[in-house]
Parts: structure tokens; sequence; C-alpha cells
């Protein structure tokens, strides 16, 4: 039986290699130099090192390079978001080490982190759960029963409680923010959940309104998880697994939320911070706690001249 870890994304299958799109090279001073390419099969852009292709990592993409209104963009090869890393090689550490990461920020449960750990000697591992144990566990026992109706599943942050994080694990964004306010000027963050496209996209976003990028941008970002969702393989794959776990036919409105994401998610989810903080900074200076010098300070270390 195929096991399904909730308020992730979807469950952990395999598809054939449909082929690769190259990308222009692009290489960044004093580090070891990069490719992006197109891999189909677990990512939408992919992060090449030296040759290395991370397949075991899903979604796993730089921030970098997305702009704000008053022409500056976040600094390249500092802020990285992905899948789940618990599959992961020693030459895909020691790949992700090049990149120069040195702090992992996860976003699982403690059940997750119990079922799949990270295991990466030598590089910090901060733990800031966006779900509750209990939910994760309610919903994995409704999985293997087959009793979520597909038009549950559709509404996927709802059911994952993705639009109540923000209140609901406010301790945890701070842990978030903290780190990233205390990571070293040569050093790299990468945060990560089960899928790296439900808090891992809510994440990405809260970040990159902080640093006052542009919402087209960070919609941009918010929809590229949906590489893998759009193929129809990989989808048709995913249904028999379902079918076969829970017995149940689920729609493809039900699969494409399970294996990416809408953007009336991320609309959604800035309306209900915006009616109740005023605006996603006031929420982050004022609820969150980091106050407008951790606003400043975050743009300090992220942002760059977008003409450098």
């Amino acid at each position: 039986m195929t096991r399904i870890y909730p308020a992730t994304g979807a469950p952990r299958i395999r598809t054939a290699h449909r082929g690769i799109g190259q990308r222009p090279t692009a290489t960044y001073p004093h580090r070891t130099r990069v490719r992006l390419r197109r891999v189909r099969r677990t990512t939408d852009w992919g992060i090449v090192v030296n040759s290395h292709r991370f397949e075991r990592i899903r979604n796993l993409r730089d921030l970098g390079g997305r702009v704000t209104p008053d022409g500056r963009r976040v600094v390249k090869r500092r802020l990285f978001r992905s899948g789940s890393l618990h599959e992961i090689t020693d030459e895909d550490r020691s790949a992700l080490e090049a990149l120069g990461i040195r702090t992992v920020i996860d976003l699982r449960s403690e059940w997750e982190r119990r079922h799949q750990p990270d295991e990466w000697p030598g590089v910090r591992i901060v733990s800031a759960p966006l779900v509750d144990d209990q939910l994760v566990a309610s919903i994995n026992a409704r999985f293997e029963a087959g009793t979520i109706p597909s038009e549950e599943l559709a509404d996927w942050w709802q059911l994952t409680r993705v639009f109540q994080a923000p209140e609901e694990h406010t301790s945890s964004v701070r842990v978030i923010f903290d780190t990233l306010l205390e990571t070293g000027p040569d050093d790299a963050v990468l945060f990560h959940c089960r899928g790296g496209k439900d808090r891992t996209g809510l994440v990405s976003a809260l970040v990159l309104e902080a640093l006052g990028v542009t919402r087209e941008e960070i919609l941009a970002d918010f929809m590229r998880s949906n590489g893998v969702a759009d193929d129809k393989g990989m989808r048709g794959e995913l249904a028999a697994i379902i079918a076969q776990v829970g017995g149940n036919s689920w729609s493809d409105e039900a699969l494409l939320s399970l294996t990416g994401v809408r953007r009336e998610w991320l609309d959604t989810l800035f309306h209900r911070i915006e009616d109740r903080y005023g605006s996603v900074t006031r929420y982050l200076t004022d609820h969150v706690g980091i106050g407008d010098r951790g606003i400043a300070r975050l743009r300090e270390m992220y942002l760059e001249p977008a003409g450098d």
C-alpha cells in the first residue's frame, strides 16, 4: 500500500523520464557554476550543480531574481525552497552545500519529521511546523479509509488549514523570520515542507512580501509548482494510486489540488491577512513581532540593485 502524507502535497510516486528542455547557463560570481534545466519528472525548474541534477527533491528552486517596484531584486543563491529532503543522497547534500546552503527550515509536523527525517550532518536544521500532528494523523487516516470526498480534497488549503497557519502557528512564523535574520552574509537558507507547494508556498509568499517583491512576481513563483501537476501522465498515475489506497475516484479538480496550487488560494490568503491585520507587512511587524527594523534588515540582507 502506498502511504500518503497529508497536508504535504501528494503521495510519493515515480514517473518515467519525459525529456529535458534546456535553459541558458547562469554563472554566479565566486560560487559554483549553476545551470537551470527543465525537469518535468520532479521539479518545475531543476537546479543543476556541476552536472548533478536533484531528482530526489521536488520543487527545488531559488527565489533569487524576483523584483521590487523600487528597482531592486532578491539576491540569487540566498533563499531556496523545496519539497522534502528525506530521500536526498550524499551527492545531493554535497551539491546543496555547493549552493551555500547552511541552514534548513523544516515546516513539517513532528509526525512527518519522525517518519521522514531530514538527515544532513553539519547543516543547521530548524523546526518551524505549520500544521498540527493531530490534523496530519486525522487526514492520513481518512485517506487510507477512502472517506475524503473530492469536493473536500479540491479545497485542499481549507482541509489542511494552510489558510489558518498564519494565525495558528505564529510562533513558527517568528522562528522562520528570526532564522532568516540570523543567517550569515555568505550563507543560504532552504525551507521546505513535504511536497514543496503548500506550506512552502505560504512561506515563500510571506518572505517575498516582506522583501517588497511585487504581487505579480510572488504569484509567478507560487504558480511554478504546477509544472508537475500539469503533466497528464503523472495525474493518471496519481489517480490510480489514490483509487488503490482509498477506493475512491477523485475528480480532476481534486487531483490538481493534491499535486499543484491554485491562484485563488494565494489571493484568499493575502485577503485574510489584510482583513485581520491591515497588511501582510503589519502582520509580520506587529503580530509576528519582527518590527519595522526586522523588515528593513531583511531587505538589506536579501535585496540588491537590479542592475548589478
